[in-house]
């Protein structure tokens, strides 16, 4: 792995203006350069770098980060490639092991082989006699020999010491087995180590080019006690953010079709890649990142979401529809039968089911709003406002003008709020602060929701400038208080910084030392710490931003129990309207929201 000095080092000796510009045409501008985004179309120059703080940021796609997500992301490397190709330019030598952060370098690259090894040898355990009981339950599970054979699945023994064994013979260290994550280190006075998987079927995880970085097992049997599934950990060779389990054998297959069909489990992916739909990739249950987005991106642009029939499911499928949205790809989501996920369908019914749903996938509009329509009231004002604060922030990254302008006007008729409305609160999402002439007096709610999410941001932007700022927030926001996901990231992020004393000094070593996953995290910091210099008096705008988030969610609440106190009226419930009214007198009075 690569040690942190050495990454800041890099930052240190690179010359972002010198790096990017061999790659974009830039012009100076001011403090900036500028230029065309070489992640998207444009005629005119939204890519900004920006020398004293060495990142860039495109305001058109929201592309941003430091020197290295931008190798990483232009020249479609891993971290560890971007980071020796920036140290090479800078004459810095990188040492193969070591501390810090990185990908398979060093020790890495002699995991191959015990992986290797341990990944043959979890398939001979299958075909021996003691992996009867694996190959009747991958029989019941539909699965042939030939997918056996192709997938390379295996079976782990029910001792506690067999690959450890196996290993002696093969002249490989258990040291080494442990960073691979095949082995755990003893605790105590006894020492030594024990494997890791034990009485489970084996899928290994491979990289794109099929080397074998990592495995999962399904537990052979059934106790609460036992985990159903166990991954590996993350090593120097596997970092389950990104890696898509199946793209060594779909890549073809998606590429040939333009299209790629992303499930969640090892068995999702198996069932249908056996029954003839090929092109298709699984996401091992985690939520997705922007890093596996990219993985597809280089295969497609074209993406059919198939989850689980679940409430769970429809959340990862809209997490997921964001970041390729965000990639600029053209995403669907195909519904299936309810209680059915790709691999019970198919071994019920057949692959033509399953075939049918990916071809009748909806628009990722029309499922959005759908689920969002179950989970909010789209004919009163409170679930108007909380269907458009999801749905707005989704329609922004949407590339196309005029599907943009489609989707605010099918938004509008499906919850009967005006077009022009939309708009505003589009705008404002976008960061564009200038308002509209008319300030009608309707939907207060939805404004309201636009202005905190603007005012989190702020937030944001001032904690980065100066991580140190966190001391003001600590004991007066509380987390329930935000509804972006990357602030409160952020914010967590610098708390714990600050528990264990590594706070960053300034937004540069800030920006240095996030959190990598999700890219799109490091993207918006880039952003926020951009319009940080905005703020004339800084200390002054953040008690004001503090205040801001304050009174706004506290006049979101009124709102909210507003729709609320009708509904109980309409119901002629008034005991609860009764209720409602005193706690509406109460936050007019005290300002404190009450939780139930």
């Amino acid at each position: 792995m690569i040690p942190e000095k050495i990454l800041q080092e890099i930052q240190d000796r690179s010359d972002a203006v010198q790096v990017i510009g061999a790659v974009v045409g830039l012009k100076k501008a001011g403090r900036v350069f500028k230029g065309l985004c070489p992640f998207h179309p444009e005629k005119t120059p939204s890519f900004m770098v920006y020398p004293d703080k060495q990142f860039y940021i495109c305001y058109g796609c929201g592309a941003g980060g430091d020197l290295i997500s931008f190798v990483m992301r232009h020249e479609q490397m891993e971290f560890s490639e971007a980071v020796e190709f920036l140290a090479a330019k800078a004459g810095i030598p990188v040492p193969q092991t070591g501390g810090g952060r990185g990908g398979a370098a060093g020790v890495g690259r002699k995991l191959y082989e015990p992986m290797e090894k341990a990944a043959a040898f979890f398939e001979a355990c299958l075909r021996a006699p003691e992996g009867e009981a694996a190959r009747s339950y991958l029989k019941k599970r539909g699965l042939n020999e030939a997918a056996w054979s192709e997938h390379r699945i295996g079976f782990a023994p029910t001792q506690w010491d067999r690959l450890l064994q196996a290993a002696r013979d093969w002249k490989i260290e258990p040291g080494l087995l442990e960073q691979g994550g095949l082995v755990i280190r003893r605790e105590g006075e006894r020492g030594g180590w024990y494997d890791r998987f034990r009485d489970r079927v084996i899928f290994p995880i491979c990289d794109s080019r099929g080397r074998v970085i990592a495995f999962g097992g399904r537990a052979m049997t059934e106790d609460e006690r036992t985990p159903k599934y166990l991954n590996s950990p993350e090593t120097e060779l596997y970092v389950k953010g990104w890696v898509l389990y199946g793209l060594n054998w779909s890549s073809a297959a998606i590429r040939k079709q333009d299209f790629c069909v992303v499930v969640e489990g090892y068995m999702d992916f198996l069932t249908p890649y056996q029954a003839g739909v090929r092109n298709v990739v699984a996401s091992m249950g985690t939520a997705l990142t922007e890093t596996q987005v990219r993985l597809i991106r280089r295969f497609t642009r074209n993406v059919v979401m198939v989850y689980d029939a679940d409430a769970a499911g429809e959340m990862a499928a809209l997490r997921g529809l964001e970041l390729f949205l965000e990639a600029q790809m053209r995403v669907k989501v195909a519904v299936l039968p309810p209680g059915t996920d790709p691999d019970s369908l198919i071994r019920s019914r057949g692959v033509e089911p399953f075939a049918a749903a990916l071809k009748n996938s909806k628009d990722f509009f029309d499922y959005k709003l759908e689920v969002l329509s179950r989970q909010f009231d789209p004919k009163g004002v409170a679930g108007q406002v909380r269907i458009c604060e999801e749905m707005l922030p989704t329609i922004k990254r949407v590339p196309n003008a005029i599907q943009k302008a489609d989707y605010i006007r099918r938004l509008g008729g499906a919850l009967r709020v005006e077009e022009s409305l939309l708009w505003t609160e589009l705008k404002k999402i976008k960061g564009e602060r200038k308002s509209s002439p008319e300030k009608p007096a309707v939907s207060l709610s939805i404004r309201t929701a636009a202005v905190v999410r603007t005012a989190e941001e702020n937030l944001a932007a001032l904690l980065l400038d100066r991580p140190a700022r966190i001391a003001a927030v600590n004991g007066r926001l509380e987390r329930e208080l935000f509804r972006d996901p990357d602030v409160i990231r952020l914010l967590d992020w610098l708390e714990a910084a600050q528990t264990g004393g590594t706070l960053p000094a300034d937004g540069a070593e800030a920006l240095r030392k996030l959190p990598r996953e999700p890219e799109g995290f490091q993207a918006r910091a880039v952003r926020w710490l951009a319009d940080a210099d905005s703020f004339e008096d800084k200390e002054g705008a953040l008690e004001k931003v503090i205040q801001r988030i304050e009174k706004d969610r506290r006049r979101s609440s009124l709102a909210l129990l507003q729709d609320s106190i009708r509904q109980a009226e309409q119901a002629g419930d008034h005991q609860k309207k009764d209720e409602l009214v005193g706690q509406f007198n109460r936050l007019l009075k005290t300002g404190t929201v009450e939780r139930g």
